[in-house]
């Protein structure tokens, strides 16, 4: 196990890039306890990702976070978190859910299914959904739908446009199965040879986070004009991922030879309607 106290990141990286502007939208006290729960999403993502580490130093330093959730273990937290989670009333099982997928980034490099990849969204982006919910003040079954949809739809949407950042790590998110079916094998995506073949591939995963995006707003259809409101910062992210998941299509998915970001400009006039029409 690694030595204890656990230590919290910084706010760096791709995340807070994108969540910036959307906890903008949030009260003061909001943002603060929201800023906390990413500050130990952006940790346990770093801890995953550090390709200094071995992966069994990795697995052992997500044990750690998993065990100092516990309640005999949680003196072991940082003392800022432990706080808010308490005075949030945080599900801890959500959050042990997403240090388990965390971690099969550390065990994991191929996905035989779309059942299985799907598993694995939902811990590392629907779980995340559902606390950032919680820490908004939005409740009701509906909005767990809405969170849980979008998780799956943004993570797919990640997943699609990281495809070549991930193949120089070894790592295939794409199930095999889809592979299979598209006649694409894991030699294509691990060298990024494109071909007819991978874009009907990447066509496919595209569908598929869409159809999660579409599922996501009929239940956003089904909220409340109050829910809507306190959900605003998960609108944001998914016309921000909506976007990405646009730009890539009009390209014909060259996300082997190019990286895809969405712009300030994108990101500012989403925020501004946003901000000013939150039923939207």
């Amino acid at each position: 196990m690694t030595e204890l106290p656990l230590q919290l990141a910084g706010r760096s990286g791709r995340l807070f890039s994108n969540l910036a502007p959307a906890l903008m939208l949030l009260p003061m006290e909001r943002r603060r306890n929201a800023y906390l729960f990413f500050d130990f999403c952006r940790t346990v993502d770093d801890i995953a990702d550090n390709g200094k580490m071995t992966p069994k130093a990795r697995a052992s330093a997500l044990d750690s976070w998993i065990e100092a959730l516990g309640t005999d273990e949680e003196h072991k937290l940082p003392h800022d978190f432990l706080a808010m989670l308490e005075r949030c009333q945080l599900n801890r099982n959500l959050l042990k859910e997403i240090i388990l997928g965390m971690k099969m980034d550390t065990e994991i490099t191929r996905y035989a299914t779309f059942e299985d990849l799907r598993h694995y969204c939902w811990r590392v982006a629907s779980a995340v959904g559902l606390v950032s919910a919680s820490l908004f003040g939005a409740k009701r079954e509906i909005v767990e739908h809405y969170a849980e949809r979008l998780g799956i739809a943004l993570q797919l949407t990640n997943i699609l446009r990281d495809v070549a950042e991930d193949a120089a790590m070894n790592r295939i998110y794409l199930p095999r199965e889809d592979l299979d079916r598209f006649g694409v094998s894991e030699q294509h995506l691990l060298s990024c040879t494109s071909s007819p073949k991978t874009t009907h591939l990447f066509n496919h995963q595209a569908e598929r986070a869409d159809a999660y995006f579409a599922s996501a707003e009929l239940a956003w259809r089904e909220m409340s004009a109050n829910q809507r409101h306190l959900m605003r910062p998960a609108r944001l992210m998914s016309a921000i991922y909506r976007g990405l998941l646009l730009q890539m299509h009009r390209d014909r998915y060259d996300v082997l030879h190019r990286k895809y970001r969405v712009s300030i400009w994108f990101k500012t006039r989403s925020f501004l309607t946003i901000l000013l029409q939150p039923h939207l």
